[in-house]
């Protein structure tokens, strides 16, 4: 028996699609599941009561933006995946709009983070300390629906509520990811925080922590799948 996950991605061009997910693909792949990659942005959403899973990714614009139509559609989207009981991982943007989809919020953050840091935990055997790579913007305030697991200087790391994860940082990072990012993604804000960042030293710096960050997005992915109660089907 096989399962699938849906992996909601927000305006790439199709030939990076993959590439964003970056080491969340094999992560679930490698665990027996089939992963359906669909564009917010472009297209209609299957029934979301279809899949074991669904995997919300990142995006260079913000949740509370709602100059932007997609935005309101996917909030209603993941409130509809909640009600229909289908756990959801949501990562940065991802778990951004699933913490309004759950009744918090999201703000411009007055610490923005692009790079590698530790987080404090409670719950290291579902989110490590890390090394985590971070490429944020905004913050994450969340409802009394959810529990933040970890959390820095600049504010929650991570949250729980029911068989839903949340986290802030980028567990799926990989070379060809980041590439993607800068190379993918359609928005006019893609970019516009190169300004304040050495995309070059980063770069450098994602490479070189390549292995350790699949390995640990790899049991990221393990513990998520163990904390929703979903059977693995292959390791």
């Amino acid at each position: 028996m096989s399962g699938s996950v849906l992996a909601l991605v927000h305006g790439v061009r199709p030939e990076w699609r993959e590439a964003v997910l970056g080491s969340l693909l094999p992560a679930f792949t490698g665990r027996g599941f089939d992963v359906v990659i669909r564009d917010v942005e472009y297209g209609s959403l299957p029934d979301a009561n279809g899949f074991d899973a669904a995997c919300v990714t990142g995006s260079p614009d913000s949740a509370f933006d709602t100059s932007l139509p997609w935005v309101e559609s996917e909030l209603r989207y993941l409130s509809d995946t909640i009600a229909q009981q289908v756990p959801i991982f949501g990562v940065c943007f991802g778990a951004q709009i699933l913490a309004c989809a759950l009744g918090g919020a999201v703000a411009p953050s007055t610490r923005p983070e692009h790079g590698f840091v530790t987080v404090r935990t409670t719950r290291p055997d579902l989110v490590e300390a890390g090394p985590w790579m971070e490429f944020h913007h905004d913050t994450i305030t969340v409802s009394d629906v959810a529990e933040v697991i970890a959390v820095n200087d600049a504010g929650v790391q991570a949250y729980v509520s029911g068989p839903h994860l949340g986290v802030q940082f980028h567990p799926e990072i990989t070379p060809d990811c980041f590439t993607g990012w800068r190379k993918g993604f359609t928005s006019v804000r893609s970019g516009s925080d190169d300004g304040r960042v050495d995309t070059r030293a980063l770069a450098v710096e994602i490479d070189s922590a390549a292995a350790e960050a699949a390995a640990r997005c790899d049991r990221l992915v393990e513990r998520f799948l163990e904390h929703a109660g979903i059977g693995i089907t292959a390791a």
